[in-house]
Order: C-alpha cells, then sequence, then structure tokens
C-alpha cells in the first residue's frame, strides 16, 4: 500500500499534482493517539480529505478515474517543520521530516466516493480551523488520479491524501477530529 500526499492541491506551484510518497509505517489508525516524537522539534498537522483507491490504475485517462476511487476517508498527516525547512534548504529528501511513524492519521470508516462533495471539517479541541472543499483544489480529484496513474501503477488499497488549505502547530493535550457531513470520521488526542 502507498501513502501518496499532494502538496501543491492549494498553492500556485507547478502545472500538475505534486507529491510524496509515505511507507504504510507511517499509518496512524483506529483513533490512537498521536505522540510528538521526541527531539524533532516544531510539528504541524495537516488535515486532508483522502481516497481509496478500488481498481488497478495505469495511464488512466482522468474520465475513467472515477472507476478507481469508491470511497473516501478522513486523514491528518503531521510534518516535523523544522526538519522539513533544514531539508529544503539543503535540497535533501524530505522522508525524515515527513514519513516517519504514525505520521499520517487516517479514520476508521469509509464513505461513498460522493460524500466529497460535502466537504470536510476540522477541529481542535471543539473549534473549527479549517473547511476543505473539493471546490477550493486546483486538481479535481479524478485529474489527480489520472496523472498519478501515469507516474505509477496505483493498487488497490492505495491511499490518496488530496492537500491540505492550512497547517496548524502541533500541542500536547490538544484533540483533533475531523467530519465529512455528519459523520464524524476522525477524533483522536495529541500528547
Amino acid at each position: 500500500m502507498k501513502l501518496i500526499n499532494i502538496i501543491n492541491n492549494h498553492t500556485t506551484e507547478g502545472a500538475t499534482p505534486q507529491f510524496y510518497l509515505k511507507a504504510d509505517t507511517a499509518l496512524l489508525r483506529n483513533n490512537d493517539a498521536f505522540y510528538i516524537p521526541d527531539g524533532v522539534g516544531r510539528v504541524v498537522a495537516s488535515p486532508h480529505i483522502v481516497l481509496k483507491v478500488s481498481r488497478l490504475a495505469k495511464c488512466i485517462g482522468e474520465r475513467f478515474a472515477p472507476r478507481c476511487i469508491d470511497g473516501i476517508m478522513g486523514g491528518v498527516t503531521f510534518t516535523a517543520a523544522d526538519k522539513l525547512d533544514a531539508a529544503r534548504r539543503k535540497g535533501l529528501p524530505w522522508d525524515e521530516a515527513v514519513g516517519f511513524d504514525h505520521s499520517s492519521a487516517l479514520s476508521l470508516d469509509t464513505l461513498a466516493r460522493d460524500a466529497m462533495l460535502q466537504g470536510a471539517t476540522f477541529y481542535i479541541n471543539g473549534e473549527e480551523r479549517a473547511r476543505l472543499s473539493i471546490g477550493d483544489m486546483r486538481f479535481t480529484p479524478d485529474s489527480v488520479v489520472a496523472h498519478l496513474s501515469e507516474c505509477m501503477t496505483l493498487r488497490i488499497g492505495d491511499l490518496i491524501f488530496l492537500g491540505s488549505p492550512a497547517e496548524f502547530d502541533v500541542k500536547a493535550g490538544d484533540n483533533y477530529r475531523l467530519t465529512i457531513g455528519d459523520h464524524t470520521l476522525l477524533n483522536f488526542d495529541i500528547k
């Protein structure tokens, strides 16, 4: 299983979706608490709508992309911001900053593909902090799937984190919740 993170869906950088990959050990499941890793400096969180690949896809056209995604999930990615800044300055890979264990919280439930049209709402300690809308993204989910399928074969179970409009400093004691419509997909604590 691949975890694919789109990084320019809410910026003006690049003419096509840009992305990085994470190992499946980055998954944080079951609404388990996220433990801030020691010695990494500042950590930020970004909420996402996540596409779940349901069919093998290789070099597919955008019009066929809806056939490859039958469900969506909620997600929050964690980034060691200080390490990422240092890696960018030195032109080094981002893996250590973005791909550490449990750096991608993923909801238990999967909703129907059409649920993404409702958008998602992200809360910290019960306060609404971000709204995620497909309409605000530069690249539609179908164009993202089509582009990725040209770069690599997408397999059943792969997860595509569509990008986030905002990032938030992670603090121990906070509670994160992400909803789509009336469904609470994530509800977990920071420790």
